[in-house]
């Protein structure tokens, strides 16, 4: 099935979220790190991965890549 991917779902995050999912998950930065580096608050940071974290799991859910 093609689109079904975690990259997809991915790429459907706004730019703000996936910079965000990048750098915590992908690179491991820590909270402090990713403030740092996109030069916002660090509670910021953590609503931003929140948030990126529930629409991830929504995309993947609805694409049944989860199995769920």
């Amino acid at each position: 099935m093609p689109g079904n991917t975690p990259g997809e779902a991915l790429r459907e995050l706004k730019e703000q979220q996936r910079t965000v999912i990048r750098l915590m998950y992908y690179l491991e930065c820590s909270v402090a790190q990713a403030a740092e580096h996109l030069g916002i608050p660090p509670g910021t940071v953590k609503s931003r991965a929140f948030y990126a974290v529930r629409a991830l799991r929504k995309a993947l859910e609805k694409q049944d890549v989860l199995g769920e």
